[in-house]
């Protein structure tokens, strides 16, 4: 009994991406034949009426279709600038976080300063903030640095997000103290110790930080609408708003490769990520 419960939680959860690829090998012709008819004012509550349409719903297409992937892909450049405005406001956050957060959660944990738990417990604060609530002193700080309606606006605070420096200094709260012991004995410093010793034992939990900030930056919305005016530079989070509008069939097709990086990144890193978050819980 317990096996099937898991089976059926593993085909709900699954459910939903199968719909998503099922309906993009439709016609938008055929998806509005399964979804889109309107009951009428006249026969509204009348279930005996002949204008009632009840959906026919079904994941495999009754005329499959790839004419929305090639429109998609071969007649909207705009789709094609707005994913990689994706990958350009990524990257850069995912290769910042890998150099910052393994930094400051050694100084962290290492560190001889009386405030340094109170500087952890303000990281963990902001950590816990809804985004809404930090775009305001993000937004300030931009106009200070005139880098408003820029890329940078939404990288620079992504970068030093808290959310890795919590899970990497977990992490190092289990670390042997010996190994750092023996390093300071044969002459190394701080440096050279994180370097050689502390960096290297960190890879899983790094890994396990980089899917989790993968699938929270490619998702963004609200950073984008605030400081990004150029409709050409939004990511292809805020252009799914747009698709949605036209034709059904192209929507479905955009969300199928809107998907696939974060699918993709799960699966190469699902692996780091079970054994990341073990490795970084709260010791007792």
């Amino acid at each position: 009994m317990p096996s099937f419960l898991i089976v059926l939680a593993g085909v709900l959860a699954l459910f939903p991406v199968l719909y998503l690829f099922a309906n993009s090998f439709m016609s938008g012709a055929e998806i509005l034949s399964r979804y889109g008819r309107e009951i009428t004012e006249a026969n509204a509550g009348d279930f005996s009426s002949h204008g009632i349409h009840f959906v026919r719903f079904g994941l495999i297409p009754e005329q499959p279709s790839l004419e929305q992937y090639r429109l998609l892909l071969f007649h909207s450049p705009g789709y094609l600038r707005m994913f990689w405005n994706s990958v350009l406001l990524v990257a850069p956050v995912l290769a910042g976080q890998c150099i910052l957060a393994p930094m400051a959660a050694y100084g962290l944990e290492n560190i001889r300063w009386k405030y340094k738990e109170a500087l952890y417990f303000a990281y963990i604060i902001v950590m816990l903030m809804p985004t809404q609530i930090t775009l305001v002193p993000n937004f300030v700080v931009a106009g200070w640095l005139n880098i408003r309606e820029s890329y940078l606006a939404i990288i620079l605070p992504a970068m030093f997000h808290p959310l890795g420096v919590f899970l990497l200094r977990q992490q190092l709260k289990n670390f042997p103290k010996e190994c750092m012991e023996a390093a300071f004995l044969d002459g190394a410093g701080p440096w050279q110790a994180y370097r050689s010793i502390v960096r290297p034992n960190l890879t899983s939990v790094v890994a396990a930080m980089l899917v989790l900030l993968f699938a929270d930056n490619w998702n963004i919305i609200d950073q984008a609408v605030v400081f990004l005016k150029e409709l050409y530079d939004y990511p292809l989070s805020v252009y799914l708003g747009q698709a949605v509008q036209g034709d059904p069939g192209t929507f479905f097709a955009v969300s199928v490769f809107y998907l696939i990086p974060s699918l993709l990144v799960f699966l190469l890193g699902q692996d780091y990520l079970t054994e990341g978050i073990a490795l970084s819980s709260v010791k007792a």
